[in-house]
């Protein structure tokens, strides 16, 4: 039997800030969003839910966007691609065609393991050349994925996000939002000095 899912501090203060139909429509991708990734774990050992949850605060309250469609997508940015059996017509006709564009333009498309070069090295050509709100929603993205790689217990993974990061998109960030650079930058910084811990630890053993 459906059971709406709690609704996080965080959210509830964004929702305290829309006119009513926004409110609505915000809540509403929650819910879905919720059940979508229902049972679903993050790397670090937290419901996956927690991660569009705090995209949308990071965007809400670190970079300053207001605009409920960028808040719908960040909420709902993952369901297309770890909820495969959800098909994309539905989520369009949930969240209306702005937030969807935004949605599917941070989506990365399957591929056979052997063509994910491929496909990552065109999926950040493609952001690069996005619009700022699709440049900032994935930043959000990136930014959360950067402060949670630490708690992982993969050093590798958080090499390959620092590295990224630094390479590809810290420009970006660059080119659209000053807020964002910083962000990026602290959190390539901490992953730095947990790396650098790392390997203290080893060289004391």
């Amino acid at each position: 039997m459906y059971e709406p899912a709690p609704v996080p501090m965080a959210l509830t203060m964004i929702l305290a800030t829309q006119v009513p139909d926004d409110a609505a429509r915000i809540a509403y991708a929650y819910q879905f969003a919720a059940q979508a990734h229902r049972g679903q774990m993050r790397d670090e050992g937290t419901p996956f839910i927690d991660h569009p949850v705090a995209v949308a605060t990071i965007l809400w309250s670190e970079l300053g966007s207001r605009d409920a469609d960028m808040l719908v997508a960040a909420l709902m940015h993952d369901v297309l691609e770890d909820s495969p059996e959800i098909e994309s017509t539905v989520v369009a006709d949930l969240i209306g065609p702005r937030a969807f564009e935004l949605v599917e333009a941070v989506t990365k498309p399957p591929v056979p393991d052997a063509d994910k070069p491929a496909r990552d090295r065109a999926y950040l050509d493609r952001i690069r050349d996005a619009s700022a709100n699709v440049r900032l929603l994935k930043l959000a993205d990136r930014i959360h994925n950067l402060r949670q790689v630490v708690h992982a217990n993969d050093p590798a993974k958080a090499n390959r996000y620092l590295e990224v990061s630094r390479q590809e998109f810290y420009p970006i960030a660059l080119a659209t939002s000053a807020a964002a650079a910083r962000l990026i930058a602290a959190a390539c910084d901490d992953i730095e000095r947990y790396l650098a811990t790392l390997d203290n630890s080893i060289d004391a053993h």
